[in-house]
């Protein structure tokens, strides 16, 4: 594939195929999706995090050199995408495109990482109205999880990743604005570069990675990729926000990416397996950088929707960078 160069080598096969790798991530999309996703995608010879001591340990006690290198995912915040104004806008162009949007923007999200929108949320709402009254309840922010749906994703008969992308590719010549146009256009370009792969949760190898199973029964869930909200510090802020204070704080939080590079097979068996974990990087790389694009746009509408607002409420509508965030 043209990955590593000789000039990469410095005594590592792992620094060897890192630096290899690193110039492969940036053609494919990495810097563009940097604008948007805080994380990691890198090359290691371990397939969680452990300290120095705990590998080499772990090395004595296998009595053998690694022959196994890992393709390893994580995201250390969960990207903003206040949605909402978006799907207000899709809605003036056709009833049924915020649901087709959603649904298909949702699907690839989840091939590449952990999704908290409305769904996630109102699971952690159920669990917690179950303990209150009906008083309580009602005045609770869990009642509006479910209560502030949007409408117009109820649309059925576009839910379907498939049925998706065929109504999306019908209606995209019909769509009378630019930034419609735009969101359409990038959604089916994410979906183009994420077709034919699965998420590769460390789940699907702990049988077949050492000690894998171990970590994963004692780990928490990844975090989130991204937090999905009709607006910023709404009822779904809220629910993330409380799940997220408990997560990782009494156990090590599991990768969302796991991969595997067998080194020790043929040249032949090697290269095929170079080619199917670089292949999947690539993919998630340059589908990432089509989703920054998308999430570009939507915070720009977002931000526009809250200086309107503003305005009219007699507020000073202060603009501020499109897409910046607080933690």
């Amino acid at each position: 594939m043209g990955i590593c160069r000789g000039e990469d080598w410095s005594g590592s096969a792992v620094d060897f195929v890192e630096r290899g790798f690193t110039r492969f991530a940036k053609l494919h999309g990495a810097e563009e999706a940097a604008k948007v996703w805080d994380g990691w995608l890198r090359i290691m010879d371990y397939p969680f995090y452990v300290t120095e001591l705990e590998r080499n340990q772990s090395r004595a006690e296998m009595d053998a050199t690694p022959n196994v290198l890992y393709l390893l995912g994580e995201y250390s915040a969960a990207a903003s995408i206040p949605i909402g104004p978006a799907l207000h806008l899709l809605e003036r162009e056709h009833e049924r495109l915020p649901a087709a949007f959603y649904s298909l923007f949702v699907h690839n999200l989840w091939l590449w990482m952990r999704v908290y929108d409305y769904e996630s949320a109102r699971s952690h709402a159920e669990m917690w109205l179950e303990d209150l009254d009906e008083k309580e309840a009602a005045e609770s922010v869990y009642s509006k999880v479910g209560r502030n749906i949007p409408l117009c994703l109820s649309k059925t008969g576009v839910a379907a990743p498939r049925a998706a992308v065929r109504f999306l590719h019908q209606l995209q010549p019909q769509l009378r604005t630019s930034v419609a146009r735009q969101l359409v256009q990038q959604l089916l370009e994410m979906h183009s570069h994420g077709k034919g792969h699965a998420h590769a949760w460390p789940g699907k190898l702990a049988e077949t990675v050492p000690g894998l199973q171990e970590f994963l029964s004692d780990a928490d869930e990844p975090g989130p990729g991204c937090l999905i909200t009709w607006h910023e510090d709404d009822e779904i802020s809220a629910c993330f926000e409380e799940e997220m204070q408990i997560l990782g704080q009494n156990a090590p939080m599991e990768p969302c990416t796991l991969l595997t590079i067998s080194i020790d097979k043929s040249p032949t068996e090697v290269d095929a397996d170079v080619k199917r974990v670089f292949g999947y990087a690539g993919a998630m790389l340059r589908s990432l950088a089509s989703a920054s694009r998308i999430i570009g746009i939507i915070r720009e509408l977002h931000d526009e929707h809250v200086r309107r607002n503003r305005l009219q409420s007699g507020l000073p509508a202060a603009a501020r960078p499109a897409g910046l965030r607080g933690e």
